[in-house]
């Protein structure tokens, strides 16, 4: 079988070959028409086998076979892997100690909107549809909440230290309109395909969320987006339940924001529907 931990192994050249190997599948995959360019965006290739305790885990975790084009990996089965942010406004100010603006019990005021982007008229897939206020592929050199923040500062303007501040230092915390909650530990598996039911792939989504003032608008950066919409709870329910406008797959990662905060009016199959967004499934991907 395939050895992990041989130092005999070049694994330097080997990364190069595969890699390699992967961009002549992407440069075909464009010549016959399958995908229309490159992303600029690369997904890390992890080992499937788990080494045994011997092997040193710890090593096992950092290693990389190769590196694939985003646009290419869900022809070959590579899991998709998206981080989102969500940047909601609370009715009030909170008063000190608390944590959240959900409305789960009568302590905390309760949300009064969630800003979403819509993707611009040139984005490549599901133009002009609803998406969180910040939503990403996870490249291959970037943690997650890295990942998060860079594409909330290009995509909505959100200062980064309002996600990557040092509670020990950073004199934002004090602000009790900004908070932002890290639920990279708990994503959802979803498998999704093309309309037409070709390209089936899974995806992990990660999400963040970001209590911010409610003199905050988030403003269009990169082009990516068109304009921003504070949804109030009432709209977004709505939206999620009868409406077309949110790009599909964000759907559960909205649904799954709202049950977070306890903003659900009606309740039915809420077990049921979270069990289901996080349901195990075969995921060749490991966060480093």
């Amino acid at each position: 079988g395939t050895r992990y931990h041989d130092d005999a192994y070049d694994y330097t050249k080997l990364f190069e070959q595969r890699t390699s190997a992967f961009e002549h599948v992407t440069n075909h995959l464009i010549s016959a028409g399958v995908i229309s360019r490159k992303h600029s965006d690369l997904y890390p290739i992890f080992p499937f086998v788990m080494p045994s305790a011997s092997g040193g885990s710890e090593d096992y975790i950092k290693v990389v076979l190769a590196h694939i084009n985003r646009n290419t990996a869900p022809y070959l089965g590579i899991d998709n892997v998206g981080v989102h942010l969500h940047c909601y406004v609370c009715e009030h100010e909170q008063t000190a100690g608390d944590d959240s603006c959900n409305n789960i019990n009568n302590k905390k005021p309760p949300i009064k909107g969630l800003w979403l982007q819509k993707r611009a008229p040139t984005k490549s897939h599901h133009p002009n549809c609803w998406d969180p206020t910040a939503a990403g592929g996870q490249p291959a050199d970037l943690s997650l909440v890295d990942n998060v923040a860079k594409e909330a500062q290009e995509e909505a303007g959100v200062p980064p230290d309002w996600i990557l501040r040092n509670d020990s230092s950073n004199t934002t915390n004090a602000s009790p309109d900004i908070l932002f909650s890290d639920h990279t530990h708990d994503p959802l598996t979803i498998t999704t395909a093309k309309p037409d039911g070709t390209c089936l792939k899974r995806s992990l989504y990660y999400s963040c969320d970001l209590q911010v003032p409610r003199d905050w608008t988030p403003i269009p950066v990169d082009g990516e987006v068109s304009e921003f919409k504070l949804y109030s709870m009432q709209e977004m329910e709505e939206e999620l339940r009868f409406g077309n406008s949110v790009r599909p797959a964000m759907r559960a990662v909205l649904l799954d924001f709202m049950m977070r905060h306890g903003v659900l009016k009606e309740k039915q199959n809420f077990k049921e529907l979270k069990d289901a967004m996080r349901r195990e499934r075969l995921i060749l991907w490991q966060q480093v």
